[in-house]
């Protein structure tokens, strides 16, 4: 019999690592990638967008990382343009570099219950914004996520364990 493996604490892990809340919203009229976290957090999203920028692999034309439990969170590597779509956030090494600064700039003047919202300063052909919701200083990310906070991904998981048996 295999060892079950704690999906839901694995989860919960992978979102204080990363240390911020990220979804993304399709609503027609919103088009979100909305990101919550203490100053501190959202923080961490641009020492992420440093250490893609500082890895030489990440050069090249369409490499990408992914980004938190659920990996659906991409920073791609584009040679010519910047966009934040409902796939990614992406751009050339120089126009993500731009954003990092643009993001810690704006983070640090803000305070927690503040907001700010990047769009076309960022890319001109944007499908979708990034919204960032400056959040209390012990904002645990996990705290957002409503398939762990109603326990419809341990429901999930002992589905999914169980039909493994």
């Amino acid at each position: 019999m295999d060892k079950k493996i704690d999906i839901d604490q694995m989860m919960i892990d992978e979102w204080r690592k990363l240390n911020f809340y990220y979804d993304f919203d399709e609503r027609v009229s919103v088009n979100q990638w909305r990101f919550y976290g203490s100053k501190q957090g959202l923080l961490n999203f641009t020492k992420l967008l440093d250490t893609y920028l500082n890895n030489p692999n990440n050069d090249k034309e369409f490499e990408h990382e992914h980004y938190g439990p659920y990996m659906y969170l991409k920073i791609i590597t584009l040679k010519d343009e910047s966009v934040i779509n409902d796939n990614a956030i992406a751009g050339t090494i120089k126009d993500l570099k731009f954003l990092k600064d643009l993001l810690a700039n704006k983070i640090e003047k803000c305070l927690p219950g503040q907001t700010f919202t990047i769009d076309k300063e960022f890319g001109i052909d944007n499908t979708a914004t990034a919204k960032f919701f400056i959040m209390a200083d012990n904002f645990d990310p996990v705290s957002m996520d409503e398939l762990i906070v109603s326990g419809r991904q341990k429901i999930l998981n002992d589905k999914c364990f169980n039909q493994k048996l």
